[in-house]
């Protein structure tokens, strides 16, 4: 799920566990993941009508020059693997 807050700021979610929500948000340099309660999610996010598979290049192309935590890299790829038929052009 692509979101966007207050701020403008672009996420891809990567996790939601029920009470927590873990998503990514679009910064210049290094990309990290960022893990917040559901309750202040639903009040801070709002979904966007952004294309996953375009935001997915966008975030890929950022991690390519700036580089990712650990996290952000495997949450990526999970939802990569899980969605492979949306971003199957990015390959």
């Amino acid at each position: 799920m692509v979101v966007i807050n207050g701020k403008r700021t672009t996420a891809i979610v990567i996790r939601h566990r029920g009470d927590s929500v873990t998503l990514v948000p679009m910064k210049s340099g290094r990309l990290s993941a960022k893990t917040v309660a559901f309750e202040e999610f639903r009040s801070e996010w709002h979904e966007t009508g952004y294309a996953l598979s375009q935001a997915m290049t966008t975030f890929l192309a950022h991690i390519m020059k700036w580089g990712a935590s650990l996290e952000v890299v495997k949450g990526l790829d999970k939802l990569a693997a899980r969605d492979r038929f949306v971003v199957a052009s990015l390959f």
